[in-house]
């Protein structure tokens, strides 16, 4: 009873302690990024969701909601990528400004993975995170007039890196045969990514993390690995790599051989200091793991 009550005593001194609010909170650190390649260094951006997190599958704690509260603004992608926090961002949203980055797009642009749900990995396809951004640098230029020119100044530099990486992935993926573009992920986040590149993505779990795979997903996964003749399946940074460590032995149990090659960042981005820290070193890691798995 002693250590229920300190317990209990310890949350009400941190509940009452005031809380250092920030300019923008971003739900995951992929639309951090974004943020933070728009705005100047004075505007303080900060990622609820530290890198290697699933979003999918997150509950906020306590000092998040605290977080949440103090904001000025709030950034998030949409289309339940962040399922768990749904209902505290439609909260919010009437009491401060919230925005989320998948209202840049049209439904015709989304991939549909049922009955009015959409894939929310769109990052994947840099030609419609541009349209993301450019919403974005709107939303924050209504947000912070003061700081309009280095907002635009930021935008047109951020959608030159964008169009000149996805002009080279265009131009990498073109120079594969048609055969040999074809990839396993651990869950199907790269769709987007798939369709912009022309390249054929498989993934073993669903759009979501949270969803549950059978026996079935997990021989159809090794028939198509097999089909494919791939020799290199991936994993994620953040996602548990047990699923696809049984998926190799489900293709070897079929008389195959596949590589579990490096882990590719899907929900997430590297930590703090490394490339993939930002959206585009995430990219260039994958796009550079996944030309050379079709070597």
């Amino acid at each position: 009873m002693r250590k229920i009550i300190l317990l209990i005593w310890g949350a009400l001194l941190v509940a009452c302690q005031p809380q250092e609010s920030v300019d923008v909170l971003c739900t995951t650190s992929i639309v951090a990024d974004a943020a933070r390649r728009l705005l100047p260094e004075q505007v303080t951006v900060e990622a609820l969701m530290s890198s290697n997190i699933d979003p999918h599958s997150y509950k906020p704690v306590e000092g998040d909601v605290a977080k949440l509260s103090t904001a000025r603004i709030i950034l998030h992608n949409g289309l339940h990528l962040e399922g768990k926090m749904t209902d505290i961002l439609e909260k919010l949203g009437t009491q401060k400004p919230v925005h989320a980055m998948s209202s840049a797009l049209r439904e015709h642009e989304l991939i549909q993975v049922g009955p009015n749900t959409y894939d929310p990995h769109i990052w994947f396809d840099l030609q419609l995170w541009d349209r993301c951004v450019g919403e974005l640098a709107v939303f924050l230029i209504d947000q912070f007039p003061e700081h309009r020119n280095a907002i635009e100044q930021n935008a047109i530099d951020y959608f030159s890196d964008l169009v000149h990486t996805h002009d080279e992935m265009i131009r990498a993926s073109n120079r594969v045969p048609d055969s040999l573009r074809a990839m396993v992920t651990a869950h199907d986040a790269f769709s987007y990514f798939g369709r912009a590149y022309g390249i054929k993505v498989h993934g073993l779990q669903g759009v979501s993390t949270a969803a549950e795979f059978g026996v079935k997903d997990m021989s159809n996964t090794a028939q198509f690995i097999l089909d494919y003749k791939l020799t290199t399946i991936f994993t994620e940074t953040s996602v548990n790599p047990k699923s696809i460590q049984a998926l190799q032995e489900a293709v070897a149990q079929k008389g195959g051989h596949v590589t579990i090659g490096t882990p590719l960042y899907s929900d997430a981005l590297g930590s703090k200091g490394t490339p993939e820290e930002t959206l585009l070193g995430a990219f260039q890691h994958n796009a550079n793991a996944i030309l050379k798995s079709f070597e």
